[in-house]
Parts: C-alpha cells; structure tokens; sequence
C-alpha cells in the first residue's frame, strides 16, 4: 500500500464472526485509515467512501473452495460546513448518523458492528468456512479530473485480505 502514513498502514483489527439465531454476523475495526488528509479532504467539501469488502466460501477438500458470498458494504462520510454537522451513511443501516463531533462520525467510519454477511440457512452444518475482509478507499470519492488539479495520492488506501477460518 502506498499512503501518506507508510509506517502506520490501515488494518483490519478486533475481527470477529459469530452468529444471531438467523443469521452469520461480521465485527470489525479499520486502525489507521482516517489519516489527516482525508480528514482534510472531507472538511473541505469532499465525501470519503470506505468499501468494506466481504467474501465468504465454503471449503471442499479435492475441489475447488464454494463461494457462499462476495459483496460490499460502503460507509461514506460528509461534512456539512455551513450546519458543522458530519453525516455517516452506512449501506447497512437506513439511518443517516448526524454528529457535530468528529470523533464519533470517525468511529462510525471505521467499525463494522453485526453487519449480517448470510442467512445461517445458507450455510452448511459441520463444514467449514473462510471469510475475508478488506477495506478500500471508493476511488469515486474524488470529483471529475480532480486528480489532475491536486496531488491525491495520499488517497490511496487498501488494507490486506484478514481472514477467518471457522466451522459452522
């Protein structure tokens, strides 16, 4: 990964699968992926969109591993500066979060809580599994040709595949 911050690049941290009674559910925690740049670049106008990215297959010995799942969940978030009010839109949650703290609109940006990733209906008993998790900076982020009028390459931000094995 190439960013602003080399020494502290962003990770996937408190990763954790576990179940309700109807569905397999994700926690998790980006560390270190709102540098003050993108905090920057969202208080001068622009929204910065985190695409948490989640597959998730079935491992078959002899065969190629099944895949249960693959998709993506965007948490965006925009600042107002005439109401100084952060707004954090969560593709999982109907709800816009409204805040005029900073640090509350940045937990809300970083942290995955029970986002239901399957039905356990659609997983098999007794198999076992892998989920994997990224986070990647939504290039869309950046207005038309912007990235010709100003240097964004401290926009660049992907974390590494985490991954957990587990049996259901």
């Amino acid at each position: 990964m190439q960013g602003a911050v080399a020494s502290q690049e962003a990770k996937l941290q408190n990763v954790v699968v576990t179940n309700s009674s109807t569905d397999l559910l994700l926690y998790l925690k980006v560390a270190n992926a709102l540098t003050p740049e993108l905090l920057n670049g969202v208080q001068n106008g622009l929204p910065l969109t985190f695409s948490y990215q989640i597959k998730l297959n079935m491992e078959r010995s002899g065969w190629f591993n099944k895949e249960i799942y693959a998709g993506s969940v965007d948490h965006t978030l925009i600042y107002d500066n005439l109401k100084k009010e952060y707004t954090v839109i969560e593709a999982e949650n109907p709800d816009k979060f409204i805040t005029n703290k900073l640090s509350e609109a940045q937990k809300k940006m970083v942290e995955l809580n029970g986002l239901r990733v399957v039905p356990l209906a659609d997983l098999e008993a007794d198999r076992r599994y892998i989920l994997k998790a990224r986070v990647v900076l939504d290039k869309k982020t950046l207005p038309f040709h912007f990235n010709y009028l100003i240097p964004f390459n401290f926009w660049n931000l992907e974390t590494d595949w985490y991954s957990v094995e587990f049996r259901y």
